[in-house]
């Protein structure tokens, strides 16, 4: 594609379009069809020769006729050139039955589909015409050739008579673009010059100019118009980079742009392919508001073999680029092959680099030598993505990842994590039905009861045949820190419509409270007759009730959803939305858009089919459609795979699961048989931003051991968002782990964790969080019979040696804690023979406590809250253990008891003063009650006599008074203090024990 390659490009879009807005039964057109309309297109929107409709019955259809609601059924159609008595004609026109008196004007009519009128400059009309014509574009007249000026109307003549070479000429005409998107119309009156011409001909083509392109908007995307220069010249010192450079003769093209491997936009490599252009040249302006962007700002680029980068002229990026000085006939570094032919490697260009206003970006992209069998060329531009994940507060996606290892007989999870099992295969139900709970626990399910992160329903799936699902209704204790299950229970298939389930396997709770349970089997049969096959469906299901949810027509599986090998579903927040896939079959993606949000029985079905294939498992470009799968009759739902593949689904092996970023609103799934997680944005009826995220490679990861680099594997299963947007990815296959995968990941800045590893012989299933995101459920499925046990977060054994489920958080908030240790005396400063009652304040459930007692009777104590009497005067210290079955912990107060003899303890202002609270961890107030007009002096003194603090100024009120110390800024430690106050001539010492 040269000159005019981006409209060329555009008309094939535009025509692939038409076709499908035409076909409805068949929208999928495939690549040949559009490579044929494409190669008719070329750069014109009519063709001579196209088909026309016209009317050529001698009457006077007056003025509605060229207008686009017009009803044209009725007339004749047929290929342009029209008339008679001319050799080129190939549709002949009735001039009536009087060769003396000919009808003097005919109607023509050309109706054509415009997907985006905005990709088109001005338009080119070539017109062959004898004798004269009037156009009009749309019901508005844009050109009219040989007629006179003035009304025109059936029974005008054109102005002269066209004869010779001039009959069979085309005069071009330059009108302003005013096609609109949608359905389109060129009408054309034709007219005669008199009644007796022996001939007659038209026949006209519609082409157009291309259009400036404007600057881009920040930020760009993936497959955005760039202009290339491609035709084997050198630009060295021409300042191509740069403004003023005028490129409005480059070629234009939709990224990617390349030869040899799957492109959007084909470019040239000369005339011999042993010998191809080294460099091509790429540019486009982009509009920037300085304000909008952040310090870094990220390019994605996409090249094979290596590239160059300017900004305004300077460059900000090499790769795969010799150092030194680079001209037209520099080789790349290397040879770019396999997965990297496809990777947007992301580069860090700094604000300083762009100007407020337009912005040039300007690329050279160079081979490696001149026999390269291929070339590409791709650029995002955006902010530096900021994610707001941290873990200076605790979140249960804080920690760091386990050392990477084969599966092992328990289960092993990060040091900051607990898990606790709450259900197990074999477990009698304790619904009193006497059944015990199958086995394959799959998708896991919290539904809250009112938003409760603490009080809610778990639903977990049985893959079993025949197929099952679990209803737990659980609680947490906030005292013990563990998860309760108050009752089991079954979900009972087995009603005239349900008739059974089978292999029931992932699912997805939806925004209003239920869950849908997914059947990973086509099992033929219709043992109640309905018309539906009974198994392979999506069934909901009331967490409630523990029964299928009946839209008024009884319990009923969701039939418009589509029979196929199903596994989970998402449905968006605003309840409109469900995303699912297919494992196995056509192992597609498809959409189901609710006639009513939060009723999933009735909707429109589409299927996801990519604008370009998969190359070794990547995509070659970031597009797609959805196209609507028949779901109305019985037979339709019984058969949406197969119209599926046959309208072009993409088949993307093993399409496990569907997830939405809390964080972006796109997309994900995982594609198991591909090892891969993609992502997209859903616009609509079209997808954008088509992208790997996550697979296909090997992960640095950081444990507590070290780094290791450690393979994906196969198998990316069961997908979950947290609220911070970490994507939690269970494995079915390589190891069995359970990833983590951070919000600012790519693949060429990877940054993924290893969560879990499940015990020998078992797979991680289901995975879903409370609604404050402190607890996850997950089940471990079919693990081995001989594993060995483990100790969970009730402190007890358990072992994975039968299908179970778990309950996972950070340590601090599952399970008996370890006591920190405290108590309080009632009193401090005593007199020798007192006894002081000291009561325990430890946290976390202390089961244990062995106390200490400098200077007291008994010495020891294992009392809770022990009565210790002291006898001789001084200054003690006191000790308190505490334990529970997570362990230990010990506190010391020193100085902490004050033990006066009868004489020290003498106060003079006994009834006047008082000092409070003591212990104090901050303030303390010295309480006055006495006869106004005292002087009042206090001073503060550390037990080495130095004064920290004093107050005087003042006088007694003669009523109660208060009067504040600070005692914050003394120590950070516990101390003890004497405050001395005097009133008049009285005078009393007071200890204070300030504790932290």
């Amino acid at each position: 594609m040269k000159k005019n390659s981006f409209l060329m490009y555009c008309m094939l879009f535009a025509v692939c379009l038409s076709l499908h807005a035409n076909n409805i039964n068949n929208p999928h057109i495939d690549d040949e069809e559009c490579n044929n309309s494409f190669a008719l297109a070329n750069n014109s929107i009519v063709t001579t020769g196209s088909v026309w409709s016209y009317n050529d019955t001698g009457v006077d259809l007056g003025s509605t006729w060229k207008d686009t609601s017009y009803d044209a059924s009725a007339w004749a159609t047929g290929n342009a050139a029209f008339g008679y008595n001319d050799g080129i004609i190939a549709t002949t026109l009735d001039f009536g039955t009087d060769s003396n008196n000919k009808y003097s004007t005919y109607y023509l009519r050309h109706e054509f589909q415009i997907v985006d009128a905005s990709i088109y400059g001005d338009l080119i009309l070539n017109i062959m015409k004898d004798d004269g014509v009037v156009v009009y574009l749309n019901g508005v007249e844009v050109s009219r050739l040989n007629m006179p000026t003035g009304p025109i109307t059936y029974s005008t003549y054109a102005s002269s008579t066209v004869g010779g070479s001039n009959e069979t000429s085309f005069t071009p005409v330059t009108i302003s673009n005013t096609l609109q998107n949608g359905t389109n119309v060129l009408a054309v009156e034709l007219h005669q010059a008199d009644a007796s011409s022996s001939d007659l001909i038209f026949d006209m083509e519609l082409n157009f100019e291309i259009p400036p392109l404007s600057p881009a908007s920040f930020p760009l995307a993936k497959g955005a118009i760039w202009n290339y220069f491609d035709e084997g010249t050198s630009l060295d010192n021409t300042g191509w980079n740069n403004f003023p450079y005028n490129y409005d003769n480059w070629s234009r093209g939709y990224a990617t742009l390349g030869y040899g491997d799957v492109v959007d936009t084909e470019i040239s490599f000369g005339p011999d392919a042993s010998d191809k252009f080294i460099t091509t040249y790429f540019t486009r302006d982009i509009n920037i508001d300085l304000a909008d962007l952040e310090n870094i700002v990220e390019f994605g680029l996409k090249r094979d073999d290596g590239a160059v980068v300017y900004v305004n002229g300077v460059e900000v990026i090499r790769d795969n680029m010799p150092q030194g000085t680079i001209d037209y006939q520099t080789h790349s570094s290397s040879i770019v092959s396999g997965g990297d032919e496809n990777t947007y490697f992301v580069h860090n260009v700094p604000k300083t680099a762009f100007q407020n206003g337009v912005n040039r970006i300007a690329i050279e992209l160079h081979n490696r030598d001149g026999f390269s069998s291929d070339l590409a060329f791709d650029m995002f531009i955006q902010n530096e993505f900021v994610s707001n994940f941290d873990c200076s507060n605790p979140h249960i996606g804080c920690f760091t990842s386990i050392v990477p290892t084969a599966q092992q007989s328990h289960m092993i999870i990060p040091q900051e994590h607990r898990f606790q099992m709450i259900f197990k295969q074999g477990d009698a139900y304790m619904d009193g039905s006497g059944n015990n709970v199958p086995g394959n626990n799959d998708f896991t399910g919290y539904v809250p009861i009112n938003g409760s992160s603490e009080l809610g329903y778990v639903a977990v799936n049985h893959e079993t045949t025949p197929g099952g699902v679990s209803i737990l209704d659980v609680n947490f204790n906030d005292q013990t820190l563990l998860w309760e299950v108050s009752n089991t229970q079954a979900v009972d298939f087995s009603s005239s419509n349900v008739v059974t389930t089978v292999r029931n396997c992932s699912g997805g709770v939806t925004p209003w409270g239920t869950v849908v349970t997914a059947e990973e089997s086509t099992n033929t049969g219709d043992v109640n007759n309905d018309g539906y096959e009974d198994v392979g469906w999506l069934v909901e299901i009331n967490p409630a009730t523990a029964e299928v949810v009946d839209y008024g027509n009884g319990q009923e599986k969701l039939w418009a959803m589509g029979r196929m090998k199903h596994e989970n579903v998402v449905v968006s927040d605003d309840s409109t939305t469900a995303y699912y896939g297919e494992d196995g079959g056509t192992d597609c993606v498809y959409k189901y858009v609710m006639d009513t949000p939060g009723d999933l029985s009735a909707g429109t079905l589409y299927v996801l089919v990519l604008d370009a294939p998969l190359v070794n498992n990547d995509p070659t470009s970031t597009t797609a459609q959805w196209i609507q799968v028949p779901n109305t009759t019985t037979a339709e739902r019984n058969n949406v795979t197969t119209a599926a593949a046959a309208l072009g689904g993409t088949n993307f092996n093993g399409v496990e699961d569907c997830e939405i970023s809390p964080l972006d609103g796109k997309v994900y799934f995982t594609a198991k048989g591909k090892s891969r997680t993609y992502r997209f944005t859903d616009n609509g009826s079209t997808v954008a931003d088509f992208e790997t995220f996550v697979g296909g490679m090997s992960y640095e990861i950081s444990s507590t051991q070290g780094s290791y680099t450690e393979p994906w594997g196969g198998g990316n299963d069961n997908l979950t968002f947290d609220d911070k947007g970490n994507l939690w990815v269970l494995q079915d296959g390589g190891n069995n782990y359970i990833w983590v995968v951070r919000p600012d990941h790519t693949q060429t800045t990877p940054n993924v964790e290893l969560f879990a590893s499940m015990p020998a012989g078992s797979e991680p299933t289901g995975l879903t969080f409370t609604p404050d995101f402190k607890y996850g459920f997950f089940s471990v499925q079919h693990p081995s019979g001989s594993n060995s046990a483990q100790q969970d977060a009730t402190f007890s054994n358990v072992t994975f040696n039968a299908s179970a489920t778990v309950v996972f958080a950070l340590n601090e908030n599952l399970g008996a804690q370890t006591p920190v240790s405290d108590f309080m005396a009632d009193e401090v400063l005593v007199e020798e023979g007192d006894v002081v009652t000291f009561t325990d304040l430890t946290s976390n459930n202390p089961t244990a406590w062995e106390w200490t007692f400098e200077g007291g009777t008994p010495a020891t104590s294992t009392d809770e809250n022990p009565m210790i009497t002291y006898d001789t005067e001084g200054i003690y210290s006191v000790t308190l253990k505490t334990t529970n079955v997570a362990g230990n912990n010990e506190v010391i107060k020193t100085d902490y008891i004050v033990v006066e003899d009868e004489l020290t303890a003498v106060n003079h202002l006994k009834d006047i003063v008082s000092i409070y609270p003591n212990p104090t961890q901050g303030n303390v107030f010295v309480g006055i009650n006495d006869v106004s007009g005292q002087d009042i002096e206090i001073q503060v003194f550390d037990l080495l006599g130095r004064k920290v603090t004093e107050v005087n100024g003042m006088q007694t009120t003669g009523s109660k008074q208060e009067i504040r110390l600070d005692f914050t800024e003394f120590s950070s430690s516990d101390q003890l203090y004497i405050v001395e106050v005097k009133i008049g001539n009285k005078t009393a010492r007071y200890k204070v024990l300030k504790s932290n």
